[in-house]
């Protein structure tokens, strides 16, 4: 009985996290723009973001959780969903759940969907990107092609001002980068740029972070990072 209380209790933390997680977005819609830009992919800075519910399960007892799901809606029109996972190493098993949850999303939605993964190592990225094929009899029925960020096409910020510029940049570098041997500096510039922002944003690019980085060395390293500059 007590392993499913704390099993429950450890669920619900996690969704809270995620929830957090969103809520950057969605208070700060403009802030995605400089990370779609690095795809080459324009988006206006008047956007309108709500976040989804991750779940895409269809059939019980199978659980499929995407980590953060939003409703993009650009000024300009062409309104998509958007799923962002983050990805640490290659994975069979999303070859195909990826496209589930590209599929899954369009339709319970009725938008267009688009997957982002944020990936920590070049090799992992390079795998991430695709395509992912579904059919057989030498006929494609499905083709999943993600959005890729990684140490390749996110810079290294190292420097409090230009974290403090562009957080949301900042935070990913953070992810992207959580391996490299520069990391420390890396956290140390968000950290110090998240002390001079408002406290509700500080909050939600910190539980972005503790979730992103969890249970790795740089989560761990971030967590030591907070307890000296908090």
């Amino acid at each position: 009985m007590r392993g499913k209380v704390a099993g429950r209790a450890r669920r619900s933390r996690e969704a809270t996290t995620r929830h957090a997680s969103h809520r950057i977005f969605q208070d700060r819609p403009e802030i995605l723009a400089p990370v779609f830009a690095v795809l080459g992919i324009p988006l206006p800075e008047k956007v309108t973001v709500d976040a989804l519910t991750p779940d895409v399960t269809e059939i019980r007892p199978v659980e499929r959780r995407v980590d953060t799901v939003l409703r993009i809606a650009p000024s300009d029109g062409d309104t998509f969903v958007l799923a962002v996972e983050t990805q640490r190493r290659r994975d069979a098993a999303k070859e195909s759940s990826w496209g589930y949850y590209v599929a899954c999303l369009q339709a319970k939605y009725g938008l267009p969907a688009l997957l982002l993964v944020v990936c920590q190592d070049r090799a992992t990225a390079k795998w991430a990107a695709g395509p992912f094929a579904c059919g057989a009899r030498g006929w494609t029925a499905q083709r999943t092609y993600p959005l890729v960020v990684g140490p390749d096409n996110l810079p290294v910020i190292t420097d409090e001002r230009t974290a403090a510029e562009n957080l949301t940049m900042a935070a990913f570098s953070a992810v992207a980068h959580g391996r490299s041997p520069r990391i420390e500096a890396i956290l140390e510039a968000l950290a110090r740029a998240l002390q001079r922002t408002d406290g509700k944003s500080a909050d939600y690019f910190n539980d972005f972070l503790d979730n992103s980085l969890r249970k790795t060395p740089a989560g761990e390293k971030w967590r030591e990072i907070l307890s000296f500059v908090g």
